[in-house]
Formats: structure tokens, C-alpha cells, sequence
């Protein structure tokens, strides 16, 4: 269960337990049913959520594309099966006071960022919604290519509001993130599903050549190529098999990046300098966040607290108001998930005890009768 939760897998596991022959206790299998059945509502809030925001964006007149939405879901032979770890926008980097005035409204509580530099924005029962006000790739030829195809839209388009990309423009933002994800040791078991289903669209198969020469262009081809292998090993027809390198690969993705690390250099030969580079500052670097999160500057504040406008010198006071409503916002947000886990608690309870009675009362044993045994 714990891997499947970290691979983000647990309804294609749950999906793959249903007609074979049990080897889960009932304790398991229950376990999954309820982790199945929660992911499902989850993306059902995700879809809805997306809905809204793209109508509030679009009313507010903020201007951005859409990274990454729903859309897996769709290539799945079940929607079901498909995963949405977050919703992510690019913005203009004028108009992140207004997403956060609008995010604010609709009861999203701003979050620190660790794992990168957009601004994230989350809602019980687990919304993620990410913005950034430029790429979040770390390979100079994807992000150069995704940004200047978002200026074009940011520069050429008069009227304001959220731009869909389209499936093959997705499909280089997700491949990038990949590939960060490989680097960092974060590759997951459901990324690898995810490419098997982009690639498997007609929408990406028509675009392939393009696709290819850019991928060869950014030095990520031998990455392509493996990581195409071990999803028609997993999730395909199989086929040949170059051992040496794609059960490497396999190793490496369920280590989380400990094993084989000297395939950095094999697939990916341009990406080992940056990511060294990135993990000894990452300490620091998360220091700094963490400091301009709960400081932000002047001009940021100003957004909120227009008196600082007359009177800077209150940045301060202004400060302290600000962190008492992040708190008080965080205690409501961690009480309201702490009553929902007690009533789901005491829900499961009460259905465990009414299948105890019931199965008693099949087998023939009155449930007075037993207490008067007692």
C-alpha cells in the first residue's frame, strides 16, 4: 500500500486485485477500496475546481496558460485510473495579486513551496493548484522553446484570460518535468504510466517527428528512448530489451535516485553539472524562500495593505497582521481535517460493527441470545 501511495498507483492496483484470485486479507483490500475511492472523489473535486478557476481567471481578466489539467484522465482506458497531483498555470508576473486575491476568495490557503518556485495554493480535500510566473524546466531548450510560444500568446493576444495549450505543447512541458524529476530522484512509477498514454495519443503521434527533433535537439533522446522501453515493458507489449541500462532505469525510479547514478551521465549527459549544482544550494535556497514567505517585500504587501503606501513604516505591523491570518486561516484548515478524518473514522467503525452483526445474524446467532450466553 505504502509504495503504491508513493508511485501514486493505488487505483490501477486496486483495478488489478478485482477478478484474480485474492492475495490481500480483507483488512487490505478494504484498505485499498477506501484509498481507490477517495482518489476518484479527489479527481472529481479537481475537475470541478479547474472549472471555476479558469472562470474566475478569465473574468478577472488574468492572462496565462494552462501547464497541466486534467487531461491524463482522458487517455486512460478508464478515467478513473488516471492521477491529477496538481493544477499548474503560467501567469503574468503582474498579475499574481490578483490570482492570489482570487484564490483567497474562494478559500485556497497559500502553502510554502519546497520542491520549486511557483506559488501553491491548496484546498481540503487535497486540491493542489500551482502558478508560476515563468517555465518551471530546468533544460535550456524545452524552456526556451515553451517560453517563447507563452510570450507569443502573453504579447499577440488583446484579450486577457487562460490559454489551453495544445496536447503536444503538454506533452513537452510534462516530458520536461520529467526529466527533473529523474534527476532529482523523484521519477515515479505513475510519470512512467502517464508517458505511455501521451505517446499512445494520435494528437502526440501525429506531432512525433517534430517532437523527436526537439528532444534530440535538448539532448534528451537516449532518455526518450529508455524511458519508452520500460513503459512498453510495463504497461505494453514488451519487445526488445537493451538490460544493461532500462532495468538500471527501473532500479533507479524504485530507489528513489540511490541506485545506479552513473546512469545520469549515460542518458542524460548535459544534465548531471546542473542538478549537482541545484542540490547543494537547495538548503539554502530553501532558507531564503521560507524568509520571503513570511516577509514578502514591500511592494508585495502594498497589494494588500494600501496604507503602506502613505505610511511605509508600518511594514512591520503589517507583517504581524499577515501572519496572524495565515494562522488563524491554518488552524480552520487543520481542524476542519481533523473533524473529517474523526467522522470518516467513526464512520468506518459503525460499518465494521454492522457487518459484525449482520454476519452474526446469517449464521443463525440472534445477537440477544449471545449477550444473554455472556
Amino acid at each position: 500500500m505504502r509504495l503504491a501511495e508513493f508511485h501514486r498507483v493505488v487505483s490501477p492496483v486496486y483495478y488489478g486485485t478485482l477478478g484474480v484470485e485474492k492475495t490481500l486479507s480483507a483488512a487490505d483490500e478494504e484498505t485499498f477500496y477506501s484509498k481507490y475511492h477517495k482518489e476518484v472523489l479527489l479527481e472529481e473535486s479537481y475537475k470541478n475546481a479547474l472549472e471555476v478557476i479558469l472562470w474566475q481567471m478569465n473574468r478577472h481578466q488574468v492572462q496565462g496558460v494552462l501547464l497541466r489539467g486534467v487531461e491524463i484522465r482522458s487517455m486512460y482506458p478508464k478515467s478513473e485510473m488516471g492521477y491529477t497531483f496538481s493544477l499548474e498555470f503560467l501567469v503574468s508576473p503582474k498579475d499574481m495579486g490578483k490570482v492570489y486575491n482570487i484564490m483567497n476568495s474562494m478559500d485556497y490557503e497559500q502553502q510554502v513551496n519546497r520542491t520549486n518556485h511557483g506559488r501553491l495554493y491548496f484546498r481540503v480535500p487535497g486540491i493542489r493548484v500551482i502558478f508560476y510566473d515563468e517555465i518551471p524546466l530546468g533544460n535550456e531548450i524545452l524552456y526556451k522553446h515553451l517560453t517563447h510560444a507563452a510570450q507569443k500568446y502573453f504579447h499577440g493576444n488583446r484579450k486577457a484570460g487562460i490559454k489551453n495549450w495544445n496536447l503536444s505543447m503538454q506533452f513537452l512541458y510534462q516530458f520536461g518535468r520529467w526529466v527533473d524529476a529523474y534527476m532529482m530522484g523523484e521519477l515515479k512509477m505513475r510519470d512512467v504510466m502517464d508517458y505511455y498514454y501521451y505517446i499512445q495519443n494520435p494528437a502526440i503521434t501525429n506531432e512525433r517527428r517534430f517532437i523527436e527533433e526537439l528532444l534530440e535537439k535538448a539532448g534528451l533522446t537516449e532518455f526518450a528512448k529508455q524511458l519508452n522501453i520500460l513503459a512498453s515493458l510495463w504497461f505494453g507489449q514488451g519487445g526488445e530489451v537493451d538490460t544493461g541500462t532500462v532495468f538500471q532505469l527501473e532500479e533507479y525510479i524504485f530507489s528513489k535516485g540511490m541506485e545506479d547514478r552513473r546512469l545520469d551521465s549515460k542518458i542524460i549527459p548535459y544534465e548531471k553539472t546542473r542538478v549537482d549544482f541545484y542540490q547543494r544550494d537547495r538548503d539554502e535556497e530553501w532558507v531564503k524562500k521560507q524568509r520571503a514567505w513570511m516577509f514578502p517585500s514591500k511592494e508585495y504587501m502594498m497589494q494588500f495593505f494600501p496604507i503602506l503606501h502613505k505610511i511605509p513604516q508600518l511594514l512591520w505591523i503589517c507583517w504581524g497582521i499577515r501572519g496572524i491570518r495565515v494562522f488563524r486561516k491554518s488552524a480552520k484548515v487543520w481542524i476542519k481535517e481533523k473533524r473529517q478524518q474523526i467522522h470518516a473514522r467513526m464512520a468506518e467503525m459503525k460499518t465494521k460493527i454492522i457487518n459484525k452483526i449482520n454476519k452474526k445474524v446469517k449464521e443463525g446467532i440472534p445477537e440477544d441470545e449471545e449477550h444473554e450466553d455472556r
